[in-house]
């Protein structure tokens, strides 16, 4: 039976595709619910009308879903808060902004942005912060005539009281503002749309929301809302602030350190659970320090007390070094099938399925993402290989290369094409046959005429699955190529 008592959400804009940084924090929120056995919930905050697409919202599901985050209620479940896109809300914030208007806890603001800019320069030139005068908050009812007379939108401020607030973050501790810094602030734009503050209090009260985990950069917003919350007669939620992600070189995370949304990141061939599982550890650690789980392991483990104040730098080494333990490690079968998306160049039905596991369970050993299958076998397939000149030049155009592929078109018409442990032992009664050269130098010769590389797959493996037309005619065109 759920709790009643434990709503978390995620609320992502709709600007862009979803973030590391945003996906991480859907993370914490959904693993929080999960161990209390409470609800996570998605709500779109798509106020901003002219950055805001439905391709974006769509991404956001896709990426949240990939990464096996499902949620309890959203726009797309639906729930018994809905909706749960800003946009339809349009009717709880005008009600809830003429209620602090009518309480005397927000007002009508006339100034045109030509007076605020003044007030501005005003503050510059005495070297002060800005803080908004608060003129409008008492203006006599011939003032407010004109304005409207004149054609001027209004927008809403909150009357912001001037006192020390403090509140208790569940990670950051004991946090204390001194609201007099502020100034009155506004929570209904001109346009009729709320601003951020406001909606996400309205939201959160409306939703029943009853923990807001979310990146320490929105710390400075938590005053304000508290002072909503508190205006409205209604009980704030508990407040835990994550630290941020860093790049490696401790600056914000941004594109030009490479990849920053999911989708990218799985499209590049990291798999879901191994970047789930490196998103857990971006500012928390498993008590028992094995950093590779899946997710209901995570969840059973996981405590929001133990997540870090500092921020977390997030390593690429780290994960691909996650991301090639799960590749390596998930059954062969459940691999192959993630992987034919990236092979779809190639022709599989020349293979059967058994044939094809083992092509992929051949190469992965050496795989970062799963992407990379894509080069890593392309020599099982077609009737020839490229080989690099600067290969060609260093390893087949020797005399020593000649003679061994010239010795070796003899054996490859007599292989055992069915049985690879077969061909080992052929393989080697070869190198011995090719002594006082080197085993290293002739199996070099060999693999190259047949894959164009100095390395790769097994290669038993390799001349079973070419057959022998496809390996004598490949040995030939090499010793050709190297005259």
């Amino acid at each position: 039976m759920s709790n009643p008592q434990i709503r978390v959400r995620i609320a992502p804009s709709p600007t862009g595709n979803l973030h590391v940084g945003t996906a991480r924090t859907a993370l914490f929120n959904w693993l929080f619910a999960r161990k209390n056995n409470g609800k996570f919930i998605l709500r779109i905050e798509d106020t901003d009308i002219e950055r805001s697409e439905e391709k974006y919202v769509q991404n956001i599901y896709d990426s949240l879903k990939a990464i096996g985050l499902n949620w309890d209620e959203g726009p797309d479940t639906g729930g018994d808060y809905a909706p749960y896109k800003q946009s339809g809300r349009t009717e709880i914030y005008d009600k809830y902004a003429k209620k602090l208007v009518e309480s005397g806890n927000a007002y009508y603001c006339w100034c045109s942005q030509e007076e605020l800019d003044s007030e501005k320069e005003q503050a510059q030139q005495e070297k002060k912060d800005f803080i908004y005068s608060g003129k409008c908050k008492k203006l006599p009812p011939e003032e407010t005539k004109k304005y409207i007379q004149q054609g001027r939108n209004p927008v809403i401020r909150f009357c912001m009281p001037s006192r020390k607030l403090k509140f208790s973050d569940m990670i950051k501790g004991e946090i204390e503002f001194d609201t007099a810094l502020t100034g009155d602030f506004v929570i209904m734009k001109s346009n009729g749309t709320p601003t951020y503050n406001f909606a996400v209090v309205v939201d959160d009260a409306e939703m029943k929301i009853s923990h807001v985990i979310r990146g320490e950069d929105h710390i400075s917003n938590t005053p304000r809302q508290i002072l909503i919350y508190e205006a409205l007669g209604l009980e704030a939620p508990r407040f835990a602030h994550v630290g941020m992600i860093l790049a490696q070189d401790r600056s914000k995370l941004s594109k030009r350190h490479g990849a920053t949304a999911v989708s990218e990141f799985i499209d590049q061939g990291y798999l879901p659970e191994a970047f789930v599982n490196f998103l857990a550890l971006l500012g928390w650690s498993p008590p028992d320090e094995q950093e590779i789980k899946p997710l209901n392991e995570i969840i059973n483990l996981f405590n929001i007390d133990k997540i870090s104040s500092t921020p977390a730098v997030f390593e690429f080494d780290k994960l691909n070094w996650l991301n090639g333990s799960y590749i390596r490690n998930l059954p062969v079968e459940d691999i192959t099938e993630r992987a034919r998306k990236y092979l779809k160049e190639y022709d599989l039905s020349s293979y059967s399925e058994e044939q094809l596991q083992a092509i992929v369970d051949a190469v992965r050993n050496n795989l970062v993402r799963l992407s990379e299958v894509r080069d890593s076998v392309s020599y099982f397939f077609g009737e020839d290989v490229d080989i690099e000149d600067e290969i060609r030049e260093n390893i087949l155009k020797t005399d020593q290369s000649r003679k061994i592929l010239s010795e070796f078109t003899g054996l490859a018409g007599n292989f055992d094409y069915l049985d690879t442990e077969k061909i080992h032992e052929q393989l080697g009664e070869f190198r011995k046959q090719m002594k006082p050269l080197k085993p290293k130098d002739v199996m070099w010769a060999v693999r190259t005429a047949l894959t164009g590389r100095t390395h790769g797959a097994d290669l038993a493996l390799v001349i079973s699955l070419l057959g022998r037309d496809r390996v004598i005619k490949r040995v030939q065109n090499a010793i050709t190529a190297s005259v």
